[in-house]
């Protein structure tokens, strides 16, 4: 878009929002280089303390509001010299107290043109004005360095081309330091500040002057390809060649000019030789990753070094013969067996599906434990920990065993800013209880890890088959392929009946099989085919159904793999939303592409010890305060997240999000009543078996999946990447350390012919999902057949008779009802099937 300036006064403050400076005012128009023709605009945008009756010049795009019409998107500005008027006025503003219009005269008069500069640079005549006291003094030249250095400083980083959002985001995280330190080190924004990219730090470098082949770019660009990397794909290194292929491109595509790799390979050696890197032969890690990995390995050799005190199977069995006898049940073989090893090893990990017992296996532990050391569970002062990597978890954990459950990140007072921490001392605890171990990270294991003693016994708890945790690594699973470490593996299915078919069809996509009744009605699953673009009509439907049939809104939970798109989550809640929670008059406060209304139901982001509130929680929002009532002037949100309240005003509100539909990995450690599972091709690479099953299990009582048999069918044989990590090897001990800390000489002369290879084929056409022959490699039953090829009546799941003529094609799909012949009533019957 066309960049315009417009010149003149500004007449109002119309909006203002101290927690990120973005304003609203009307400027009165002295000149433009644009065609607008009246004689007075709306300019929004990032700013510092701007004062009403002063003159400014203000570049940006026009805009087109849809209610209020043209307006100026401010990008840069910069003041003309204010007049003594507008000092006076601004002096005695409520900007600064304690000084009134008399004061301001003065002040005006004592230091003549430019009063601010002056000001800055010569306080001390402030000391002749008799009616400003030494408080007042003080607190005027404080504000007035904040107000002055912030209008500066964003002025600045808006004509090195960053965006206004950038610029506020710089100015909250370094304040009056933002000019030096990005000067200097324009690539410290990349790891530093979140939502500003390499490519917007190095168009930034570039106007400072930092040349395409300096050092500092090229250590910046691989610094951050290695991290990127390793969150986007969970691995805990990449190779050399890798590392050198994606930077190069990175580079390459930030600047548009060509590079030569060895130059690349060259920083990235030095980065290594400093130890900004570290690196196995060719594999190179992320500093925090290498010694978090390392960490892991040495903390469980420690902890494991020692049997526990009580290790004589006598003992327990006849304790374990007792828990029996109190809890009216026998415990299986492979149950007893998982106890006993449990509780005679220092490290024990206990795996299995939904519906296999792991509950009743961890109750049977506790109580045999206390049995075994003479300890009341009714007592507060146990020395058990039960901890799980969610909040949602550790409740649930706590439910389920009636002791004290708490997330890792609680035990270990970490919170969402704070989360690399070292406790002065160990948990104090002689058993931890870990449940949803797939669920946590390299960096949290090892931290977890660290805090515990040689003295405490350790259970592990988890579902490999499971999605493994956001973050890098795969410890669960890796953990299980260490021979020295106990484990015990269930696999029975306890918890399954005639009328409940979700655990046994779980346990059929964990072992890579789509049933042949997939497609059929069951009392606690059902499935409609549909394609993306039916989605959004299809689900208000059949939650509305759940609804009329008396399920609670709040027990329905829809899971998403992708946030974008017609059936992605983002549409979905707002479909929902509207559905559920209609907005009621100037019942809502706006926030990025969000509108948040008394009433919704919401999702914590991050975790928050203090607050009590975690990521993965969901909650409801009680109350919408605005800024003119509250003490902070901002708009804030009461929400009750299990009857926790939290209270956050504007600028904390990145931290939630609305919860009517999540992504599936969001709902880990979770349950939920009734859960819609809408899973179409348009999900592409993140379809896999992991997924549909991570998501499958949420389920406890009612499933619906909708969507494409395709899809489900892909997902289900498609085991997926596994993981790069380096944790088996040390437990090994077959790796040694890097003696030769250069890389250059293995990667330097390939390095030029794999990135030429790399530019080729990514000039080539990618197999994606949509693409795809699905008939390669599956091998679908008889009716998954009948279902790609015919039309089908979902009333009675099978294949429609219909004329040649009236055969869905691709062109006529999208025309089709997809819940012709099937009305809200007849939905709602499978919900109120118990």
């Amino acid at each position: 878009m066309q960049e315009f300036y417009f010149s003149g006064t500004i007449e109002r403050i119309i909006f203002e929002n101290a927690s990120n400076f973005f304003r609203i005012l009307l400027l009165e128009i002295d000149e433009t280089d644009s065609d607008f023709e009246d004689y007075e605009i709306i300019v929004t945008g990032t700013m510092g303390d701007v004062m009403e009756g002063e003159d400014y010049t203000f570049w940006g795009q026009l805009t087109n509001h849809p209610k209020y019409g043209k307006q100026l998107q401010m990008t840069r500005y910069e003041r003309s010299k204010p007049s003594a008027s507008g000092l006076i006025k601004y002096f005695s503003s409520d900007n600064f107290k304690g000084i009134g219009k008399k004061t301001a005269e003065r002040i005006v008069e004592i230091y003549g043109e430019d009063p601010i500069d002056k000001i800055l640079e010569d306080p001390s005549k402030l000391e002749q004005i008799p009616n400003l006291s030494k408080v007042n003094r003080e607190a005027f030249l404080a504000k007035l360095k904040i107000n002055y250095g912030t209008e500066q400083i964003l002025s600045k980083l808006s004509s090195y081309g960053l965006t206004p959002k950038a610029a506020s985001q710089i100015f909250n995280q370094y304040k009056e330091e933002s000019l030096n330190l990005i000067e200097k080190y324009p690539y410290l924004l990349v790891e530093e500040v979140q939502g500003i990219g390499f490519k917007m730090a190095d168009q930034l470098a570039e106007r400072l002057g930092i040349a395409s082949d300096a050092p500092e770019r090229l250590r910046a660009a691989l610094i951050h390809c290695l991290l990127e990397a390793s969150m986007e794909e969970g691995d805990t290194y990449i190779e050399a060649k890798s590392l050198l292929e994606r930077t190069i491109i990175l580079l390459e595509s930030s600047r548009q000019i060509e590079l030569d790799p060895a130059l690349v390979a060259h920083q990235l050696t030095n980065l290594i030789q400093e130890d900004k890197v570290q690196n196995i032969e060719t594999k190179i890690f992320d500093n925090t990753l290498y010694f978090a990995e390392q960490g892991i390995y040495t903390h469980l050799t420690r902890i494991t070094k020692d049997q526990p005190d009580i290790s004589a199977e006598d003992k327990i069995q006849a304790s374990l013969e007792r828990v029996e006898d109190e809890l009216g049940i026998t415990y299986d073989k492979v149950q007893k067996d998982a106890i006993i090893k449990a509780l005679q090893s220092k490290v024990f990990i206990l795996t299995g599906g939904p519906g296999t017992g792991k509950t009743t296996v961890i109750n049977g532990i506790i109580k045999t434990y206390a049995d075994l050391h003479g300890l009341d569970l009714k007592k507060s002062d146990l020395p058990i920990i039960l901890a799980a990597p969610t909040g949602r978890a550790a409740r649930r954990m706590n439910e389920l065993t009636k002791l004290p459950s708490a997330t890792i990140h609680r035990h270990l007072g970490l919170n969402g800013e704070d989360d690399f921490k070292t406790l002065d001392d160990y948990l104090d605890c002689d058993l931890i209880i870990i449940d949803e171990f797939s669920m946590v990270d390299t960096w949290l294991a090892n931290q977890l890890f660290e805090s515990i003693s040689d003295t405490t016994q350790v259970i592990i708890v988890g579902d490999q088959d499971q999605l493994p945790s956001v973050g890098p690594g795969q410890v669960l699973a890796d953990l299980l392929q260490i021979d020295d470490l106990p484990k015990v593996s269930l696999t029975k299915i306890f918890r399954q009946s005639e009328d409940s078919t979700i655990v046994t069809l779980a346990s059929q996509i964990r072992q890579g099989q789509l049933p042949t009744d997939f497609t059929e009605k069951k009392a606690d699953r059902s499935y409609f085919e549909a394609n993306a673009n039916h989605i959004p009509q299809m689900v208000p439907k059949i939650v509305s159904a759940a609804i009329k049939s008396g399920i609670a809104a709040q027990d329905v939970q829809i899971l998403a793999p992708m946030y974008r798109g017609q059936a992605g989550i983002n549409n979905l809640n707002t479909i929902m939303q509207d559905l559920l929670n209609p907005k009621e008059k100037a019942n809502q406060f706006a926030f990025n592409d969000i509108f948040f209304r008394k009433n919704d139901k919401i999702l914590h982001l991050v975790n928050d010890t203090e607050l009590n509130v975690f990521n993965g929680d969901i909650g409801i929002i009680t109350d919408l305060i605005p800024g003119k009532y509250t003490e902070s002037k901002q708009d804030e949100i009461y929400m009750s997240f299990d009857g926790n309240e939290v209270i956050y005003p504007r600028n904390e509100w990145n931290k939630i999000t609305l919860a009517y539909a999540m992504s599936i990995h969001k709902s880990q450690g979770s349950e939920f009543p009734v859960v819609i599972l809408p899973i179409t091709r348009q999900s592409g690479r993140m379809l896999q078996r992991n997924l549909i099953y991570t998501a499958i299990t949420r389920a406890k009582s009612k499933l619906v999946m909708l969507g494409e048999i395709a899809a489900f069918d892909y997902a289900v044989h498609n085991e997926g990447a596994k993981r790069n990590t380096y944790l088996i090897q040390r437990f090994e001990q077959t790796y040694t350390q890097a003696v030769d800390k250069s890389v250059e000489k293995n990667v330097k002369n390939e390095g030029t012919d794999a990135f030429n290879q790399t530019k080729t084929e990514n000039n080539r056409p990618s197999e994606t999902l949509e693409n795809k022959d699905f008939s390669e490699n599956i091998n679908p039953s008889q009716t998954l057949i009948n279902t790609y090829s015919h039309p089908v009546d979902k009333s009675v799941n099978k294949p429609v008779q219909t004329e040649e003529n009236y055969r869905l094609t691709e062109e006529n799909w999208a025309t089709i009802d997809p819940m012709i012949g099937l009305s809200e009533d007849d939905i709602a019957a499978f919900f109120n099937n118990n």
